[in-house]
């Protein structure tokens, strides 16, 4: 049972280990969330942080939890959404979601990914000797954006940790960051989190929901809470969805080899994109392994054991673009096998 009153579904148990450090008073240095996207990993390092600055555990109403809630606190640096020429320039819009100064991205040569740099730690870590009572917390979400550079420097500061300083670390690729780095960390693991679970949320949340919509809404979600409530309350987003995963049937029930190539192409062109496709296809294909199961068909060339190999390859063709294989090269064998 959870004493707080987390802002997240699911994943209770590390919630509790968090819990524990917090009232033992043995907080680490540096804790990584890892665990898949849209999860609940920064929810959840941002209400820690909260815990660990509010004078009154995190109580949501004094003045701390108000900057807190704001991306204003002087004891709270956040690092989330970056500036990316001709994607993101509107640095009033991004200091609701990044708090540190980022008008370095803006001058030449100018940001043009979400690639953390040397740089951006340097303007981030000037916080850490700024003279300030209680905790301070940095959260810096989806780490394995750092450069090496930027890691090896990053590594010299969780070698000698300030004191009263806690970085609060989110991963979607921990095979991505340097071993040295994950040694350093408490680290918590994430899981997707069980469809009765985000039906329960939904119902509470987005009470207008129609059975029917929430089912679907559960469906598409795939285990990930946060995507639950994008889902639920954007049409738009639910509708690309919709289509996303129709397309995917397209390519699984009706195969044709230039239809593939193309998705490849298109798909390899953004890290995102790859993870959201593999993502989606493991999900795909253990749906309908169940279905087979349930309902076998005839001459099908889809067998349960054609499923299971499908899904070993599809593990096998992530493994491998974590290990900085050509990603287009990768997608495309996998497809052409289905």
């Amino acid at each position: 049972m959870l004493k707080f009153d987390w802002p997240t579904t699911g994943n209770e148990n590390r919630l509790a280990e968090l819990e524990n450090d917090f009232e033992s008073r043995k907080i680490s240095h540096a804790y990584l969330f890892s665990g898949p996207m849209e999860v609940g990993k920064l929810t959840a390092a941002r209400f820690f942080a909260q815990l660990l600055i509010c004078r009154n555990q995190g109580c949501g109403e004094c003045d701390d939890c108000k900057l807190i809630r704001a991306n204003t606190h002087q004891n709270l640096t956040l690092v989330d959404e970056l500036w990316i020429e001709g994607v993101n320039e509107d640095l009033e819009l991004l200091a609701k979601k990044t708090n540190f100064n980022q008008s370095h991205r803006t001058k030449n040569p100018k940001a043009k990914t979400d690639t953390i740099r040397i740089d951006d730690l340097r303007e981030v870590l000037a916080r850490v000797n700024q003279t300030s009572d209680g905790w301070k917390v940095f959260v810096i979400h989806n780490i394995e954006r750092m450069n090496r550079e930027a890691a090896n420097f990053f590594l010299k500061i969780l070698e000698e940790p300030p004191q009263n300083t806690t970085f609060l670390l989110t991963t979607s690729n921990q095979s991505l960051l340097l071993p040295t780095i994950v040694s350093r960390c408490r680290v918590m693991n994430f899981g997707n989190v069980n469809p009765t679970a985000i039906d329960a949320m939904l119902r509470v949340k987005f009470p207008n929901l129609t059975e029917e919509e929430r089912n679907r809404v559960v469906n598409f979600s795939m285990g990930k809470p946060i995507r639950a409530q994008r889902l639920a309350e954007n049409p738009t987003v639910f509708r690309e969805f919709k289509e996303y995963f129709e397309k995917l049937k397209n390519l699984v029930e009706k195969p044709n080899i230039a239809e593939k190539l193309a998705f490849a192409e298109k798909v390899s062109a953004d890290n995102l994109e790859v993870q959201k496709f593999l993502e989606a296809l493991a999900y795909f294909l253990r749906s309908f392994m169940l279905t087979r199961a349930k309902q076998p068909v005839a001459n099908s060339r889809y067998t349960p054991q054609k499923l299971v190999e499908l899904i070993r390859q599809l593990n096998s063709t992530r493994k491998l673009i974590g290990g900085n294989v050509n990603p287009r090269l990768a997608v495309e064998s996998l497809l052409l096998q289905i």
